[in-house]
């Protein structure tokens, strides 16, 4: 296995980021976000979670993840 990943830190940004789109999509399946609210989420949460795995760090999966719910908290 690469080094990348077996970081716990790695796969805690990933997990973030796993949580974060879980979070979208129940969102998108509920009827509470529409299309451009969750085109924006993802938009954020991929390149966070993204740049954490190429960081090695989870806080901007984190950050990414404190967004969408940001995102969901203005909609209700």
């Amino acid at each position: 296995m690469s080094p990348l990943f077996q970081s716990r830190r790695v796969w805690l940004g990933l997990m973030l980021g796993a949580l974060g789109a879980v979070r979208i999509w129940a969102m998108a399946a509920t009827g509470v976000a529409a299309f451009p609210h969750v085109m924006a989420a993802l938009t954020v949460l991929v390149p966070a979670v993204l740049f954490g795995v190429v960081m090695r760090s989870a806080w901007p999966g984190a950050a990414g993840l404190l967004v969408v719910l940001i995102i969901e908290l203005s909609l209700t």
